[in-house]
């Protein structure tokens, strides 16, 4: 398990990785096919599925810009939207979506390393709220057992949301066993968890449930260029593909991702090049353009503000 962990790390091994998955996906679902359901494509639902972007990313910046004031870091909502997106940018390239630390260079504020903790904060809702949404369909699609698992996977997370000071004392109890240097930088990063008080918490998550019904609504929208989705095949199964890009295999979660729907959307007779075109389509939309938008951006916005001081460590 370690050979793999440090396998894992080195991005030469991750980018072949992504292109070997793409390429099996590719050739399991036969070019041929995956052409001929690109051509059948419609704009129409394109440029409707890309406009709910803007409501999608709205959600997050919100709550993004809401999780900054709650931890008193120094951010209008511009600010935050931009460093928002332009985490997406990195994020491409990265498992995971680590990348999205990189937030914390379109921020003025010099506490870098509390927004570095806030950071893994908003990813963790994602994953949370997805957890939740996702636990009818693992109970429907994978059998009972991975439904309970993702039921309690959500129990716990909700019960460390909602007691934020408890996890902040489990985590200084750890960091007093580790070296003072390392000590401070944890310590800082750890006071990212006084955002999330119980009034706040609840924001975040209503925030976070609602971005993810736009991109279901999304979803309905882009398949239905090649049948009419029901309810149950969107809420079945596509938290279940979104929840694929935690996974640190790929870059950006390609190939696994497109693997997944072609797989849980064949139990309901969706073809796997349709599946595979659809998922694709809405990582672009909602992560793909967004990001080069974002990463474009960031040049720009390191030049337009004032120095500010940085952070001691």
């Amino acid at each position: 398990m370690l050979a793999l962990r440090r396998l894992l790390r080195n991005p030469w091994v991750r980018y072949g990785l992504t292109l070997l998955l793409l390429a099996v996906v590719a050739l399991k679902v036969h070019p041929q096919s995956l052409a001929l359901a690109a051509r059948s494509a419609q704009p129409v639902q394109i440029a409707a599925a890309l406009a709910l972007t803007v409501p999608f990313l709205y959600c997050k910046a919100l709550r993004w810009h809401l999780m900054l004031q709650a931890a008193s870091v120094e951010a209008s909502f511009g600010e935050a939207f931009l460093s928002l997106i332009g985490g997406m940018g990195l994020a491409l390239v990265t498992p995971a979506r680590l990348g999205e630390l990189v937030r914390v260079a379109y921020l003025r504020d010099p506490q870098k390393l509390k927004i570095g903790g806030l950071v893994m904060i908003d990813k963790g809702l994602d994953v949370l709220v997805l957890c939740g949404l996702a636990i009818p369909g693992a109970w429907s699609l994978l059998g009972p057992p991975a439904g309970l698992a993702f039921a309690a996977m959500t129990a716990a997370g909700l019960l460390l949301v909602y007691n934020p000071m408890r996890v902040h004392a489990a985590l200084a109890g750890l960091t007093a066993r580790t070296r003072q240097g390392v000590a401070l930088r944890l310590q800082r990063i750890w006071t990212s968890l006084e955002s999330l008080s119980a009034r706040s918490t609840t924001v975040f998550l209503a925030l976070t449930l609602l971005s993810f019904v736009v991109v279901l609504v999304q979803f309905g929208i882009i398949l239905s260029d090649w049948r009419t989705p029901t309810l149950s095949l969107v809420l079945l199964t596509f938290p279940l593909v979104i929840l694929t890009n935690v996974l640190p295999v790929t870059i950006g979660g390609l190939g696994v991702r497109e693997g997944a729907a072609a797989l849980l959307l064949a139990h309901y007779g969706v073809p796997a090049a349709d599946a595979v075109l659809a998922a694709l389509l809405m990582f672009t939309i909602n992560t793909a353009l967004p990001g080069v938008a974002g990463a474009l951006l960031l040049p720009a916005s390191i030049r337009s503000r004032p120095p500010r001081p940085v952070e001691e460590v």
